[in-house]
């Protein structure tokens, strides 16, 4: 649910800053969808279970919890932010 959730703030995002610089916002929101996309796949594919297995041996570790099931929205949502700044960078 807070994958969907960060996923959805950051595709309007993208929508919203293509609208304000007059360009086609559905190639900007795939842009925005795929770099959030493909991290937390790869995250969740790579890391997490490695995480999961940890945790199985120590299911009180509540840090290593929070960490095992929300870590890929955090580094997702980084990986979009910097593509934000890349793809509706100013030349000033």
């Amino acid at each position: 649910m807070p994958g969907t959730i960060a996923a959805i703030i950051i595709v309007i995002l993208f929508i919203r800053s293509a609208l304000e610089a007059n360009v086609n916002p559905v190639p900007k929101a795939l842009i925005g969808f795929l770099s959030f996309f493909i991290p937390a796949l790869l995250w969740t594919y790579f890391i997490t279970p490695g995480l999961k297995d940890t945790l199985a041996h120590d299911p009180s570790n509540t840090t290593l919890r929070l960490t095992a099931n929300y870590a890929y929205v955090l580094v997702a949502s980084i990986v979009s932010l910097w593509a934000w700044t890349q793809v509706f960078k100013r030349d000033d």
